[in-house]
């Protein structure tokens, strides 16, 4: 019986730092164990580990860097990264790459997503773990609120494990692919079917859309309350449209999708003056996010990778490459995410996508994790014909400064401009990867490598061992 070996001591007392009115639900011991019996005395320190489990997703290793615009977006031929001698994460990226997983450094790297990404998750079922036995104690609608939350982010961070570590649906759905964790402890927990996978993230968002859908208010510029306007009902219905399209469930996938798109109005488009503001530009398009982190280092992890005072940055791209990607020569050139979100030096250009010069508070630090344009790709790859398929897709290109494409487009046609929209929209945010794996193509663009051999990672050694992750 396979089987797996999960480390439970959670919480490391960095998150004292950065969120200093949690520090009451962290023990400050130095096996850094969280006092359960003080944390999850009341509503708030429910809503502190809440607060908690967001911090970790924005840490380096996860979203706030490895799993958006670093080390997923290298997988996926992004960049044209410009290498610096024995730069640690030159040298890391380049072996990542040309896809060398047994390079010790992408070991490392790969093994700290599984790890943080376990860890995260152990948060979550220790948050749910308590929360019926102390239903009375919430206020309002903070128990639907906080539980909803908790069982869509542990859905979340699932998929994309699976996304990661298991084999694309397409290609085999009944292959042992990750373990579903939702019992709080060390323990050990099989590696489950892909299709067995996909299917927990699925129940666990069913209950998160109830639970969640009696609030579904939308509120860009922020609140004192740092969980209010992360995962609510319109993310948990963007993951359920990812998960279903993944799956090659169409109808269930466009449905999804539609449902936010009927309700475009609670996420309108950028509107292009905040787009090319040359003061407080709207970079990321806030208001389209369904689901978006704020992340409390952004500045220092963005610019390490993404800017540079001379030259170019680590993360670029070459001229050719970027003005070929936004077919600049053919209609292009109007394309607001070209001409707004890109600098060029030299024989290059990178990124300002998470350039932080904004004076709304609500447009500094965020990542986004689900867009509303994700949805129209995802309903123009699901339509019913080839020509709504095609009204799915100028929709987005009309709010990005481009021509309307012809609705007498081929069915492969289609294919090739709903690819093209992930590349130019998605640049920076680590969805590219993803997007190769789920049709199994057999090429990442960019490289020669057989894509089909490198799609599924290894588990961590640590996993392996300790696991009993060995082949029979």
């Amino acid at each position: 019986m396979k089987s797996r070996y999960i480390n439970s001591i959670l919480l490391f007392s960095l998150l004292a730092v950065m969120a200093s009115g949690c520090k009451k639900w962290l023990d400050v011991s130095p096996k850094t164990q969280i006092r359960q019996q003080e944390l999850f005395e009341n509503e708030q320190g429910f809503l502190d580990a809440l607060t908690g489990v967001y911090l970790k997703l924005g840490s380096s290793s996860l979203y706030g860097q490895q799993m958006t615009y670093g080390f997923l977006d290298v997988l996926s031929q992004t960049y044209t990264i410009t290498f610096a001698g024995s730069d640690i994460h030159s040298t890391t990226f380049k072996q990542a790459g040309v896809y060398n997983y047994t390079d010790d450094r992408v070991k490392t790297r790969i093994a700290a997503i599984w790890s943080e990404s376990y860890a995260t998750i152990a948060n979550l079922d220790n948050i749910l773990t308590q929360m019926d036995a102390k239903k009375k104690s919430f206020t309002l609608d903070n128990f639907e609120r906080v539980k909803g939350q908790a069982l869509a982010l542990r859905a979340f961070l699932h998929f994309d494990l699976l996304r990661l570590f298991g084999t694309a649906p397409v290609v085999d759905a009944a292959k042992p692919s990750i373990p579903y964790v939702t019992t709080f402890g060390v323990g050990v927990y099989p590696l489950l079917p892909v299709s067995e996978v996909m299917a927990n993230c699925l129940k666990d968002l069913a209950e998160a859309e109830q639970l969640l859908s009696g609030n579904k208010e939308v509120n860009i510029s922020g609140s004192s309350d740092p969980t209010s306007n992360y995962m609510n009902y319109w993310a948990v219905k963007g993951l359920q449209a990812r998960i279903h399209l993944y799956a090659g469930d169409k109808n269930k996938a466009l449905a999804a999708a539609q449902e936010v798109i009927s309700n475009q109005a609670l996420f309108p488009f950028v509107d292009p003056g905040r787009a090319s503001a040359t003061i407080s530009r709207d970079r990321l398009y806030a208001t389209e996010h369904l689901f978006a982190l704020n992340v409390y280092k952004l500045k220092d992890y963005a610019e390490a990778y993404t800017k540079s005072t001379s030259g170019l940055p680590l993360l670029s791209t070459t001229s050719t490459k970027t003005r070929a990607l936004y077919e600049t020569t053919s209609g292009g050139s109007s394309d607001i995410r070209f001409n707004y979100l890109f600098v060029q030096a030299g024989s290059g250009y990178y990124t300002t996508k998470y350039g932080q010069d904004a004076v709304p508070e609500y447009l500094l630090n965020i990542v986004p994790l689900i867009r509303l344009t994700e949805m129209y790709y995802i309903a123009a790859e699901c339509a019913e014909d080839t020509q709504a398929g095609v009204g799915y897709l100028n929709v987005v290109r009309h709010n990005r400064g481009l021509a309307d494409l012809s609705t007498n487009l081929t069915p492969d046609k289609l294919k090739t401009e709903i690819l093209k929209e992930y590349k130019k929209e998605f640049y920076g945010e680590g969805q590219l990867f993803y997007y190769f794996k789920r049709i199994n193509n057999p090429k990442i663009d960019g490289s020669s490598a057989d894509a089909t051999k490198v799609y599924v990672w290894p588990l961590p050694e640590d996993e392996v061992e300790f696991g009993k992750r060995f082949e029979q």
